[in-house]
């Protein structure tokens, strides 16, 4: 009885009576407020995977990161497409943004839309707030999402040279260099697919 109460009061009459002491955060029940706690202010990571550095805040996260990242599942297939991925969530995702065209997520800020939620938090940070969380271990360079920082440290720091030009002996740092070399060095060559090395 207790547990049809508190879903009540939490989904259907959208109870927020536990409120974060750090932030704006408010849920419904007393170990949401816990875990949100745990892992956004404390960064808690206590479930590693044992195969790669990755750490997670929740085992249900490393389950599936196993699965996706290193048994390479892909047990969930799109339904209008040949698009396949480990996670339900992440097809409904897929469904709702890339077929359904569904940008429900707006910029306070500005008139920017986005299919998810996690976009729009990084566009916030990065281009509102003009966070810069992600630093680069080799110099003093900072970056607001952290593909950029990787892309950085793979050009700058490794200088790494991963595209291959399929007709010589010429190597790039990044796919639209190879493009540009096919087109302007190996004219009428089909220079739609970078090789990657």
């Amino acid at each position: 009885a207790g547990d049809l109460r508190t879903h009540v009061r939490t989904v259907h009459e959208k109870c927020r009576d536990h409120k974060c002491p750090r932030c704006s955060y408010a849920c419904g029940r007393a170990g949401d407020l816990k875990k949100h706690v745990r892992l956004v202010h404390e960064k808690r990571r206590d479930h590693k995977c044992p195969r790669c550095p990755a750490a997670f805040g929740e085992a249900g996260k490393l389950r599936a990161h196993v699965r996706t990242v290193h048994e390479k599942r892909r047990d969930h297939k799109c339904p209008h497409c040949p698009y396949a991925c480990g996670q339900a969530g992440t097809l409904k995702t897929h469904v709702r943004t890339v077929h359904e065209k569904r940008r429900d997520h707006v910029c306070p800020h500005c008139a920017a839309t986005f299919g998810r939620a996690g976009d729009l938090t990084k566009h916030v940070r990065t281009v509102h707030e003009k966070r810069r969380d992600h630093v680069c271990p080799h110099c003093a360079a900072a970056f607001g999402r952290a593909g950029d920082l990787t892309q950085h440290v793979r050009l700058v720091h490794e200088k790494r040279k991963d595209y291959a030009c399929p007709y010589c002996a010429g190597v790039f740092q990044q796919p639209n260099h190879l493009t540009r070399h096919v087109r302007t060095q190996h004219p009428g060559s089909d220079s739609s697919q970078p090789e990657v090395l």
